[in-house]
């Protein structure tokens, strides 16, 4: 539609400003097709709209609505008057790849996009504008996150030395995510991981070797002590500066000398944030105020509650591990 606004040898045109005024409907349109098990459908090998409708259930003009608008974005190919999956599509979205991303379509469908509807508000006000989340939508979010996290979280078992401690605590440590690969790598370690009690709850269900789950809100129960090693991944992003500052006067109260903090986070290392973490800031705000946080923006917030930061290990991008001991 905006294509006839171009004028490539002219002044600007609006065409990619529209298109981006668009940018949601191919969003919702990429939810709905996941809905419908519509690249389950399409396949590697091309099918008309008709047989697409035919094997979701849809009416046939739906689906060719749909394939149009998804051969417009890449995610389909174009062969005739049929459609087949590009090959993304069918790796990541068809449940035939190596990895699923369906389940981050339900997250951005029913927690994230809801609460990008205030996203003036968030930013106008730095205040967090998403709703508490439902069991639904809570194991969509933690399911999501561990989705994202996996990576990183074996790519931290490995850079680390964790032979050298012996009680680790997880704090805001979701389904395990992090804690899990580290236990199965080092046999020598036990853990606590503290979170919600819906999101321990999931946990204590897993059964995991040497891993006890607490739940508790880290911000009102008091944290267990006796441990080496705390490590916070990925919750750093979710606070405002005024509470990571208190939670980490809360870490400081339980740390015994010699007590390790590891804080793995997107850390904003440069000017901008890694591509891959470019709607990073814009999310963390609206789930609860948070940010993409410099490192020497942490160092500080570390030095005033009692911590002495002690360098940053850098991660595959855009993720980091800030180091950090008791004064």
């Amino acid at each position: 539609m905006a294509r006839v606004f171009e004028t490539p040898d002219g002044p600007p045109g609006p065409a990619r400003i529209i298109d981006l005024y668009c940018g949601f409907m191919i969003s919702k349109t990429v939810f709905a097709a996941v809905e419908f098990g519509l690249f389950e459908a399409a396949g590697p090998q091309a099918a008309t709209s008709q047989e697409l409708a035919n094997r979701c259930g849809i009416p046939q003009r739906s689906a060719r609505a749909l394939a149009d608008l998804l051969a417009d974005a890449g995610l389909l190919v174009r062969e005739g008057g049929a459609f087949r999956n590009a090959p993304d599509a069918e790796a990541f979205l068809s449940g035939r790849g190596p990895a699923d991303l369906r389940t981050m379509a339900r997250y951005w469908e029913t927690v994230s996009y809801p609460a990008w509807e205030h996203a003036v508000e968030a930013f106008r006000t730095r205040q967090g504008v998403r709703p508490v989340l439902d069991k639904a939508q809570t194991e969509a979010y933690e399911s999501t996150v561990a989705l994202v996290t996996a990576e990183t979280a074996a790519d931290l078992a490995r850079a680390y030395n964790f032979g050298r401690h012996h009680r680790l605590l997880d704090v805001g440590g979701g389904y395990g995510t992090f804690v899990k690969p580290i236990l199965t790598a080092y046999g020598n370690l036990t853990a606590t991981l503290i979170d919600l009690p819906e999101v321990a709850g999931a946990v204590a269900e897993q059964r995991i070797p040497r891993l006890t789950a607490i739940g508790a809100d880290v911000f009102e129960s008091p944290l267990p002590g006796g441990h080496d090693l705390i490590l916070v991944a990925n919750l750093v992003h979710l606070l405002p500066p005024e509470r990571i500052a208190e939670l980490f006067r809360r870490l400081r109260s339980v740390a015994a000398p010699g007590t390790t903090l590891l804080l793995v986070d997107w850390w904003r290392t440069e000017l901008a944030p890694h591509p891959s973490a470019r709607f990073g800031a814009g999310e963390f705000l609206i789930i609860s105020g948070g940010d993409l946080y410099q490192v020497d923006e942490v160092a500080g917030w570390l030095g005033e509650t009692g911590w002495t930061f002690t360098g940053l290990t850098e991660l595959p991008p855009p993720s980091g591990v800030i180091q950090a001991v008791p004064n």
